[in-house]
This record gives structure tokens, sequence and C-alpha cells, in this order.
């Protein structure tokens, strides 16, 4: 009895497997699907690499111990200036001592000069009177001689003179760039404090650029003037157009102080243009992406593309079945595929439910 119950077990076991598989395959048999075919597209390949929005042009003023004390900042945060206006002055006390005494020096050969130039006059009448006194003629070339030296101590001090000048013009510290005053920070230019705050900071909110490094490899593939993608992070939806304006023909300059780092890679700076208004503020990180290529190409959703081992194939419908065909690819990107070999520009590809299909499947085409 207890064998029997057994065999019938079996038996019902077995219906229910092989009903478990019609239901499947009559489940399956009619799959709906959506199919799309060969579109003709721009496809671009791109190198990504992180950036930061900067200034295009900005000067940072600090204290120059050398130069004396800060006597006064002429400016203040938010005013606009121009290239060549004057932002501070510093006191020298040693260099107005000094534009002091070479004035007295001045003065005095001048001065002495001048006695100079008229006994020299006066002894010139007497040896004309007397040409042939010897006494009169020593005494004369006594009072060239002297007036010669004395001429000459009065054009060392006057350009003593244009070097004092030169230096007490320094003292005044201009402006390279048209600009606004960003910040002023009176603390960071105390005197004989060295600090590495600047005292004033000048930029153009109007004119920034995106700073970043490539590889020694994408410098092989990187122009300038290429098209630039900016993207970032803080503002997902919103993306701004650029074009590289520089590559650096030397590599960036390794930080490491001599560590041993695993990272031996080269960078090399670049910046990127930015051609539209921006509203981000200097500092934030931006995502660049340099197109390198754009060409015509047959494509597909990416979706529609499956992989096996080093093979990629897609689904395509025919006479209502799923039949399996092997592809060529070329360019990618995060919503498009090329598509150079394996397929016609009227086969109908499948791009939805992919998954579940299988070659030789009867499908509906939505």
């Amino acid at each position: 009895m207890k064998k029997k119950w057994i065999i019938i077990g079996v038996i019902v076991l077995v219906v229910l497997l092989i009903g478990i598989n019609i239901w499947k395959q009559n489940s399956t048999t009619n799959l709906e699907v959506e199919t799309a075919t060969l579109k003709e597209e721009t496809m671009s390949e791109t190198v990504m690499t992180p950036g930061t929005l900067t200034l295009e042009e900005e000067q940072y003023i600090y204290f120059q111990a050398e130069k004396g004390e800060i006597d006064e900042i002429l400016v203040a945060e938010g005013d606009q200036v121009s290239e060549g206006d004057n932002l501070l002055r510093y006191e020298n006390k040693q260099l107005a001592l000094d534009k002091q005494q070479n004035d007295l020096q001045s003065r005095s050969a001048f001065l002495e000069l001048e006695k100079l130039r008229k006994e020299h006059e006066e002894i010139d009448k007497e040896v004309d009177k007397d040409p042939d006194n010897e006494l009169l003629q020593e005494e004369h070339d006594q009072i060239k001689l002297q007036e010669q030296l004395t001429s000459i101590e009065v054009e060392q001090a006057n350009l003593q003179s244009e070097t004092i000048e030169s230096e007490l013009e320094s003292l005044i510290i201009t402006s390279d760039v048209d600009g606004t005053i960003l910040s002023v920070d009176a603390q960071a230019g105390s005197a004989g404090e060295m600090s590495e705050q600047s005292i004033i900071r000048i930029g153009s909110l109007d004119n920034v650029i995106v700073e970043g490094t490539i590889s020694e490899f994408d410098t092989l593939n990187i122009k300038k003037d290429q098209k630039v993608k900016l993207t970032s992070d803080a503002v997902p939806d919103e993306e701004w157009e650029g074009k590289v304006t520089f590559i650096g023909d030397l590599p960036e300059e390794d930080s490491s102080m001599g560590m041993e780092v695993e990272d031996t890679s080269v960078l090399y700076p670049i910046r990127i243009e930015v051609e539209e208004d921006i509203e981000l503020k200097p500092g934030f990180k931006m995502l660049i992406e340099i197109i390198t290529n754009e060409e015509k190409a047959k494509t597909l959703p990416i979706a529609a593309v499956q992989q096996e081992d080093d093979e990629n194939y897609v689904y395509i419908v025919e006479d209502g079945k799923a039949k399996r065909v092997d592809v060529k690819v070329g360019s990618v990107d995060t919503e498009k595929i090329e598509i150079k070999e394996g397929i016609e520009k009227d086969d109908q590809v499948i791009i939805t439910n992919i998954s579940d299909v299988s070659s030789g499947m009867e499908v509906t085409v939505k």
C-alpha cells in the first residue's frame, strides 16, 4: 500500500512539472517586445577628466617686508579696478632718509660745480693775458680737473636719485588686471609678519575658466579648440559648452616630495574656456568631457546589444519569432552604440524584455 502511494506521488510530480513547463512555454510564446531600427546619428569619442572652476584672470597681493610697512590700503572689497590702478602704498623710512641725503649731496655737488665753473672762467681769462705763465697754466689745469671730478659726482648723484625715485615708485602697488576687489585682509600685511594669506585679491567674475589635468596618452588625442561639455554634481541637470584653449607642454610638478607612490602617471595641465553664462562660483568641482572625434554612424539603443564571451549580438524579429544575430560594434556612449556589421537598416531589433528572449521564441511587437 505504501509503495502504491509513492508511485502515485511520483506520477503527480511528473505531471506537475510537465504542466509548469507547458505553462512557461505558453506564457512566453507571445512575449510582447518593442523594437527599433538602425538610426544614423553623430557619435562622439570623448575624454573625461575632473576640473575646477576658477577665474581666468586674477592677482594676489602679498606682503613684501623688504618694502617696509604698509602705509595705506587704497581699495576696498567690491571696488572695480583697471590695470594700472593703485592698490596700496608702503612707507619706507630708510628710503625716505636716503632720498633726503641724496638731495643734499646733489645740491652740494651742484653748488661746488658752479663755483669751479666760475673759477675756470676767471683763470681762462688770466691765462689768455699771460699764456707763458707756467704757474697760471698749472692752476688752470688743476681747476679744470676738479671741475670734471665734481661733474662726475653730480652725475652719480643724479643716477642715485633716479634709483631712489624708482624704489619709491615701487612702494605703490598697482593692479595688473581689470576686475573686482574680491577680498582685502589688512592683517595679512602687518609689519614684520610673513603670511601666506594675500592682502588683496583681484579677479573678474565675468570671465571664468575650468582647469584640470589629462594623461600623457590623452595629450595625443586632444587639441586646442576641441569642443567640451561641462557638468557639475552640484547641479546635475545643467551642462555648459566650452572649448580647449590651453594644453601644457610640460607636466605638472610632482608634489610627492620624494615619497614612494604607486601612481607614477604623468599629468599635463589643461584649460577650458566656458562659452556660456555659468552661475557657479569659482572653486566648484566640474566634470570635463572633451570631444576628440565626431562622425556619423548607424546606431541602436545601447540596451539592445548583448554580450556573450567576446561576441556581441542582438535579437531581431523575423516571421514573428526572435532570431539571434551577431553584430560588430564600434563607438559607444551612455545611450547608444554604433553597429558596424551584422544587420540591415530595416531589421526590427528587440530593445525591451531582452533578458526573457531566446532565439526561436514567438514574440509580439507592440
